[in-house]
C-alpha cells in the first residue's frame, strides 16, 4: 500500500530502465525521494526586527531582536536551525547564503561590511566571506549586500565541509543604529537568507 514519507535522505543517482525491464520499489521510491528532496528543500530567512544601536565591530548578528521565517510545513529534509546566533544546516550538500547590512545616517560615519564565517569542517573548507566594505553616510542610510555558494555538511557529522555559520559585524567605529524592521526590507533592511540548492556536484 503507497503511504508517505516522513522522512528524507539524501539524493540518490536515479536509475533508467530498458524496454521489458521491471522497477523495483527500492529504485521507484529512489526516484519518489529524489522529487520530494527537490520538492521540499530547506531554506530560512533571519531578519531584524528592530533597530540597533551602539554596535561594536565584530558583534554577532541575528542572537537578539530577530525574526526567522523558513519552511512551513517544515521540510522533511530536514530544517535550517539558528541558536544564538549560529545557523545550523540539516544536509550535506550546496547552499545559496544571500546577507545585506544597512546602517543609519550618522555623524563620523564609518567604513563598514558583513561576514560570514564557516565553521565545523575541515580548516581547508571553513572559510569567511563578506560584502563589499562600503562607508555609512552622514546623511542617508547606506547598506553592502553580498551571496555567495559554499558546500557544508549535515550538522551532527564530522564531514569535510562545515556545518553552521555565523554573521558579524566590520567598522571602523562603533555603529550609532542598524537598521531593522517589523516586516523584511529588502531595501533598507539587515538579512540573511539561506536555501539548500542540492547535493549535485555538477553529475548525477
Amino acid at each position: 500500500m503507497p503511504h508517505t514519507p516522513t522522512s528524507l535522505t539524501a539524493w540518490v543517482t536515479p536509475q533508467q530502465f530498458n524496454s521489458g525491464e521491471v522497477a523495483t520499489s527500492t529504485a521507484y521510491n529512489n526516484l519518489v525521494n529524489d522529487v520530494g528532496l527537490l520538492y521540499a528543500k530547506p531554506w530560512m530567512m533571519a531578519y531584524l526586527n528592530a533597530n540597533l544601536s551602539s554596535v561594536a565591530t565584530g558583534a554577532t548578528l541575528f542572537n537578539a531582536s530577530t525574526t526567522t521565517i523558513s519552511n512551513s510545513p517544515a521540510s522533511l529534509a530536514g530544517v535550517i536551525t539558528l541558536s544564538s546566533g549560529t545557523f545550523t544546516v540539516p544536509l550535506d550538500g550546496v547552499y545559496r547564503v544571500t546577507m545585506q547590512m544597512n546602517m543609519a545616517a550618522q555623524s563620523s560615519p564609518p567604513a563598514f561590511a558583513m561576514t560570514c564565517t564557516t565553521s565545523g569542517g575541515l580548516t581547508a573548507n571553513n572559510a569567511t566571506f563578506a560584502t563589499p566594505r562600503n562607508t555609512a553616510s552622514a546623511t542617508s542610510q547606506i547598506g553592502t549586500f553580498a551571496s555567495f555558494i559554499w558546500t557544508f555538511s549535515k550538522s551532527g557529522t564530522t564531514g569535510a565541509y562545515p556545518t553552521s555559520m555565523t554573521f558579524t559585524t566590520v567598522s571602523t567605529a562603533t555603529i550609532t543604529t542598524l537598521n531593522g524592521s517589523t516586516t523584511p526590507n529588502f531595501s533598507g533592511g539587515t538579512y540573511v537568507q539561506i536555501e539548500y540548492l542540492g547535493t549535485s556536484n555538477g553529475t548525477l
